[in-house]
């Protein structure tokens, strides 16, 4: 989705220095004028300064670009028994046009930069400055996502009047040292801290700072009375989560393979046992009770139930059979033990 947004960028630039070794000072400055004197025998001090500039990277009287704050960071800093660090950076700020991805999960939405435009020609009103205006030229819609039919601009007075608040937020000083730290803003103060970890932090920082007014921007911005009633829509998809039950049959199939195998082998013992004719008491204890033993094996026991293992080691190698007598009763007799 594209909208109208703000881009930032910060630059390193040439700091120039100039000492007096008579007054023991040096001067250390930028093309725009930016400047901090400092004593050349001072250690465990840091300065900072930021200037609103007219640009040497980002000229604000561009008219290709709708500049809205270009300005200057000088920053040295000396901790004790280390060299003095230096830096200085051009800093700028722009309307553009960005093209948003939205995606919105579970409520939360977040938004994903995908390319920016910033070329602009200045369109002069019927009254010299008044009625002026930023207009964006030569949009790649394709890129942006562009209807050719919008067209989006910046007036005169909008930038006027945002150039005079960012000179406001963008002029002060910073001096520390391992006692206190003197600001002459909370705004200054927050460019210091960037400053404090290279041109890295100070990218992150132009960033954040670009992204909040952008968010200013659109939250402000009205559509004109052309574009207002187009009903214009941006294509886009959306997914709803669902409960999704996916059975997996084989790990269903293999109990149940089990339980239908545990049947019939059970209607297999018991249609067996019926054709054999076993006989229903084959697996209890008490009818042993009733069974005759061989009168031999009577005799081979005598006494042994008298003393201790008697039992096992007169008759525990004896092998027997159990058989029916003709009267109908169940009894135990010896064998020869080769199945006979």
């Amino acid at each position: 989705m594209p909208t109208l947004a703000a881009c930032g960028n910060c630059s390193p630039i040439t700091v120039s220095r100039s000492c007096n070794q008579t007054a023991r000072t040096c001067t250390y400055s930028t093309a725009s004028g930016n400047t901090i004197e400092t004593s050349m025998d001072s250690t465990g001090h840091s300065s900072f300064s930021v200037v609103p500039s007219n640009g040497t990277l980002h000229p604000i009287a561009s008219t290709t670009r709708a500049y809205f704050s270009v300005f200057d960071m000088l920053s040295l800093i000396h901790p004790d028994g280390e060299d003095l660090n230096i830096a200085g950076a051009e800093c700028a700020l722009w309307f553009c046009i960005q093209a948003l991805s939205l995606n919105t999960t579970e409520g939360t939405q977040s938004e994903t930069v995908m390319a920016n435009w910033s070329t602009t020609a200045l369109k002069q009103g019927g009254s010299g400055a008044h009625g002026a205006e930023y207009v964006f030229v030569n949009i790649p819609s394709s890129q942006l996502n562009v209807d050719n039919g919008t067209r989006y601009a910046v007036t005169h007075e909008a930038i006027t009047a945002l150039r005079g608040f960012m000179t406001a937020i963008t002029s002060g000083t910073v001096h520390a040292d391992a006692s206190a730290l003197d600001y002459t803003s909370d705004w200054v103060e927050a460019m210091w801290n960037a400053t404090t970890g290279g041109m890295d932090s100070l990218d992150r920082w132009i960033a954040t700072f670009a992204a909040s007014m952008t968010t200013e921007i659109r939250r402000s911005g009205n559509p004109s009375s052309s574009n207002a009633g187009s009903g214009k829509r941006y294509d886009g998809s959306a997914m709803q989560l669902a409960p999704f039950i996916r059975v997996q049959w084989y790990w269903l199939a293999y109990p149940a393979f089990m339980i239908v195998l545990s049947v019939y082998f059970l209607l297999h013992t018991i249609i067996a046992s019926a054709r054999d004719g076993v006989s229903v008491w084959k697996s209890g204890a008490l009818p042993m009770l009733f069974c005759r033993i061989d009168d031999n094996i009577h005799d081979h026991v005598g006494d042994g139930m008298d003393v201790p293992d008697g039992l096992e080691e007169r008759v525990g190698d004896v092998c027997v059979a159990m058989y029916r007598g003709e009267n109908g009763q169940w009894g135990f007799r010896t064998t020869s033990g080769d199945g006979d």
